[in-house]
């Protein structure tokens, strides 16, 4: 077994380091060849082959490995639908991305739940592996999940918040609220499901959000169901909740409402009011001077 890792490491590296001295129709048969290593049962051949087609895609062109990945996806064992999809992200990561995009999510309108599961899977490794380039990126994809989010399939929603969860993560800070805040909307209904994967996928995806929006805005999410007549809706809300505390407590303290003192408690935060009402005071001054000039 260790000499197929080693054989399938020196293609990889003969194509990193002198691809110009083999035809591309070889690289092309190599390739064909390489699909059956997907199925070996060592993890260090699977992740040697992986690694070995973003080597060949560099050094042929994307197109023609994608077009042989992409028709990967349609056999029925998963273990070689995930291993295609890990190969795809990694194409995409070396060739960069906007060479694999438009051909990933032109596969998704094949009417087979195992391709748009393939294309999904591949989008999650493709938005961990690329980081904050994914910002240029998610105003394209939005659409895609957007879909993926209302299917019936429970593995299609739970595959689009994993998705979800690696590109807010990834573009945090970024400027992408605006499409973020529009995914929250759908990534928000899946709270109730009872599926341990799904919810798993959906509070994932609520923590990358805490990043990708701020705290502030999961919190106004909240508030709508903490104290909801039904328990089990309560129990789900509070889930959130907790989570939301111990991530960003202390950025939680300017969200809560104003509620006035009782006879037993004193709920007014008076330092807070003050310093919200002098920022108030001096944002208007420089609007009005704006205005002015």
């Amino acid at each position: 077994m260790k000499r197929f890792r080693n054989c399938i490491d020196l293609v990889g590296r003969i194509a990193d380091r002198g691809a110009e001295f083999v035809p591309a129709k070889e690289w092309m048969r190599i390739c064909f060849e390489l699909l059956d290593m997907l199925k070996a049962h060592k993890k260090g051949i699977r992740r040697a082959t992986v690694n070995t087609f973003g080597y060949i895609a560099k050094a042929i062109g994307p197109q023609d490995v994608l077009a042989t990945l992409l028709n990967n996806l349609r056999v029925q064992e998963r273990q070689n639908r995930v291993c295609t999809t890990v190969a795809v992200a990694i194409v995409a990561e070396t060739c960069s991305p906007f060479t694999v995009l438009p051909a990933l999510m032109n596969e998704y309108r094949v009417p087979q739940l195992n391709v748009q599961n393939g294309v999904l899977k591949s989008l999650s490794f493709l938005f961990e592996y690329i980081g904050e380039m994914g910002k240029d990126y998610v105003d394209a994809v939005t659409p895609l999940l957007e879909d993926a989010l209302m299917d019936r399939d429970l593995v299609h929603r739970q595959t689009a918040c994993t998705t979800i969860k690696h590109m807010a993560l990834g573009v945090a800070g970024l400027g992408c609220e605006d499409a973020m805040h529009h995914l929250m909307n759908y990534v928000w209904p899946n709270i109730f499901e009872t599926s341990p994967h799904v919810i798993n996928a959906v509070m994932e995806a609520i923590e990358g959000m805490r990043l990708a929006l701020g705290p502030a805005v999961v919190l106004n999410y909240t508030t709508q169901g903490i104290f909801h007549p039904a328990r089990k809706v309560r129990n789900i809300y509070w889930k959130i909740y907790n989570s939301l505390y111990i991530g960003a407590q202390d950025s939680l303290v300017a969200c809560y409402p104003v509620i006035p003192n009782d006879e037993r408690n004193t709920y007014v935060r008076p330092e807070l009011t003050h310093l919200l009402l002098v920022i108030r005071q001096q944002t208007k001054k420089i609007l009005e001077t704006v205005m002015v000039t």
